[in-house]
């Protein structure tokens, strides 16, 4: 009884602060949150480049430049955008892959778009003498036998099971080697012919970036899913016009500044991972550029900190014998029951006083009353120092 008594005070005077999930557990959701955010930081989505915004802008809440309430950040690292988003700084991210949730500490949710992912090439011409014509059918025809051969399966499953990451296989060439044969060397025009006579396939990409899984380009050989679709694609490649060709990266910050690079001739082609359905210089990029057969396709994570809100809760009541040791509840029930004792014989006291029969003289009746209310003390400090301790332990929790 006195141990319930305890636990009783305990869950009435120890708040304690509990972790809740956030509320934003899907697209409608975060919309609705960005449109209604009184901060920047409630209206502030990161995004890992321009163009992963510009794949999923048509399901967002329309951004500040063009008079909505969703502002736009672009940052080089995913740790950033995860660290900003736990801290409250984002109100969600975006990643062409799910971020690492060991710790359930984001709510993750599709964007419901699949980008389709494509290496870019200028426009062919073939009066040029940067005509990009050739080299794309041969990096089509890498990029087929890339798929046939089952590198694009033995990646999937790889970063699946390591990192959770799912493709989608949606692909805009058939996938059938005979049909995309290698244009031969001894006719290559072109940038395919640049290509070969200098032994180097020059290609344009973001950063150098740390993108965890996805890609971390700041080593020196890059490892990566990215990089190992990029080895694998390129390794066909080799296959067909020589394992001495070596393959460079340009790297720029912008999207803008890779993809001029390509149409000035500067690089060969971008990366495999280039968004398709995105802009570049407000038009969209397939006007303006030839794409290879795709790659894979990627529907984007969005993810949002699960861990925003803070409510108060009172402390459970489970293992309660942990937190209140058999000691101290053998000297409360002691302590409560020589009290209880006490406040029955004074009443008793009194009631004889009052019929005029004297059982103590006034100063026992003194000394009665001062242990009492000593025992009553001693039971109250005994009780606030437990309460104390599991107020303690429920913080902890």
């Amino acid at each position: 009884m006195m141990k319930s008594l305890a636990v009783l005070f305990a869950s009435y005077f120890c708040v304690v602060p509990a972790k809740a999930s956030s509320s934003i557990k899907n697209l409608f959701e975060l919309n609705s949150a960005i449109t209604n955010a009184t901060s920047d930081a409630g209206k502030t989505v990161g995004f890992l480049s321009q163009a992963n915004y510009q794949s999923v802008q048509s399901v967002l809440e329309e951004s500040s430049a063009n008079g909505g309430s969703l502002i736009v950040k672009v940052f080089p690292s995913s740790s950033i955008v995860e660290e900003l988003v736990k801290n409250g700084s984002l109100v969600a991210g975006l990643f062409t892959a799910c971020p690492s949730n060991q710790q359930n500490e984001f709510n993750l949710f599709g964007a419901t778009i699949v980008a389709p992912r494509s290496s870019f090439f200028t426009i062919a011409n073939t009066s040029s003498p940067v005509d990009s014509s050739q080299l794309r059918e041969a990096w089509d025809a890498a990029i087929v036998r890339f798929i046939e051969a089952g590198s694009f399966k033995n990646i999937e499953t790889q970063y699946y099971n390591s990192d959770g990451f799912d493709a989608v296989g949606a692909w805009t060439c058939g996938v059938n080697p005979s049909s995309h044969p290698f244009p031969p060397a001894g006719q290559a025009t072109g940038l395919l012919q640049r290509v070969l006579s200098t032994r180097v396939l020059r290609v344009g990409a973001l950063g150098p970036s740390n993108w965890g899984f996805q890609g971390n380009y700041q080593l020196t050989n890059p490892a990566g899913l990215w990089p190992d679709v990029m080895n694998r694609i390129f390794e066909q490649f080799q296959q067909a016009y020589g394992t001495d060709i070596v393959l460079t990266r340009h790297f720029h910050f912008t999207s803008a500044d890779v993809m001029n690079d390509v149409l000035t001739g500067n690089t060969d082609l971008t990366e495999p991972y280039w968004t398709v359905p995105a802009f570049h210089n407000n038009e969209a990029r397939t006007k303006n550029f030839d794409i290879s057969c795709t790659v894979l396709g990627t529907e984007s994570c969005f993810f949002t900190n699960a861990q925003v809100a803070q409510v108060a809760q009172t402390p459970s009541s489970n293992n309660d014998d942990d937190t209140f040791p058999a000691w101290a509840v053998a000297v409360i029930v002691v302590l409560g029951s020589l009290t209880l004792l006490g406040v029955l014989f004074t009443c008793f006291l009194i009631s004889r006083e009052k019929s005029g029969k004297v059982v103590m003289r006034r100063m026992q009746c003194h000394r009665v009353f001062t242990i009492m209310m000593m025992m009553m003390t001693i039971m109250a400090i005994i009780m606030s120092m437990l309460i104390e301790r599991r107020c303690s332990v429920s913080r902890q929790r």
